[in-house]
């Protein structure tokens, strides 16, 4: 008969588990702060990072392997911590991905532009070998109530920032990465919500004999592409949750893409939960890196 002795946990370990309850708990409750994330990613923590195989049918063998970071919804603004944020920039470069994906939301509700600084720096310091490409967002658009010159001036100066720091901003777009000839395009599409959603437009330099992935802000934004060539699509704006919140009196209702994978008319749909958050909790849906291995 064999004995086993328990094990007395160490002090460190002790430690080390009880950060992770801290960060879970506040977590949980909806709170963005830079607790959610550890330094230096070989710990515990609250964000997930999700591996993802992405099959992209006729994609060149030497485009198998690229690593993709999808990140969305970093809601920079009073609810979501800028040192949060920051550390969310750091885990993401610990993870020595080719290519970063945006898809939108990058701040809430910011009136005079001061949010839209501090993400713009932010975002300048992701670190990638082969780009970053990004969509927009329902809230990056600005509140209607603001009137509509000063909110494409702050827009406009929020994207030439974006793209002074590196990131390719694609507002109907589309470019391409061309390694060795071997070509991968992303297709940013606009906001479904604010009526700049224009697939003819972004779409229209894109090869149907070449490998495209769609970035669109709205999961629901797939629905209007079945005509296009795009193998994938990503998304966000849901912060992982199932139903709408509808105003007073209306009753909620059920989102058909709300977090993960999904086949729409033949495309792969990924819907990432977000980083930030809009005022609210979110409560078991963890902030989500994803990272997509093509293959």
């Amino acid at each position: 008969m064999v004995e086993y002795t328990a094990k007395t946990p160490s002090r460190k370990s002790l430690v080390h588990h009880g950060r992770y309850f801290h960060r879970s708990a506040i977590g949980t409750l909806g709170f963005c702060t830079s607790w959610a994330v550890d330094e230096t990613g070989t710990g515990p923590e609250w964000i997930e990072v999700s591996q993802v195989e992405l099959h992209i049918p006729n994609i060149s063998r030497q485009l198998n392997g690229l690593r993709i970071a999808h990140i969305s919804d970093l809601h920079c603004s009073s609810t979501t911590s800028g040192a949060y944020l920051r550390r969310c920039i750091d885990r993401i470069n610990t993870l020595e991905v080719d290519i970063v994906a945006l898809t939108g939301d990058y701040i809430t509700y910011d009136f005079n532009g001061r949010y839209r600084e501090k993400v713009v720096d932010l975002l300048g310091e992701i670190e990638t070998s082969l780009g970053i490409f990004a969509c927009l967002g329902n809230h990056d658009y600005g509140v209607r109530r603001t009137p509509a010159r000063k909110r494409a001036q702050m827009l406009r100066r929020m994207t030439r920032g974006m793209e002074a720091g590196g990131v390719n901003v694609l507002k109907n777009e589309a470019d391409v990465v061309d390694i060795d000839g071997h070509k991968l395009w992303f297709v940013g599409l606009g906001d479904l919500w604010v009526d700049d959603f224009r697939p003819e437009k972004a779409f229209a330099d894109v090869p149907t004999d070449e490998s495209a992935i769609a970035l669109v802000h709205n999961p629901r934004g797939v629905e209007h592409l079945g005509e296009f060539h795009a193998a994938a699509v990503m998304s966000g704006h849901t912060h992982g949750r199932k139903t709408t919140i509808s105003p007073l009196g209306k009753k909620s209702q059920h989102r058909p893409y709300h977090s993960g994978m999904y086949e729409v008319d033949g495309k792969k749909l990924y819907v990432n939960r977000g980083l930030g958050r809009v005022g609210r909790a979110r409560l078991n849906a963890r902030p989500e890196i994803t990272i997509f291995t093509l293959c």
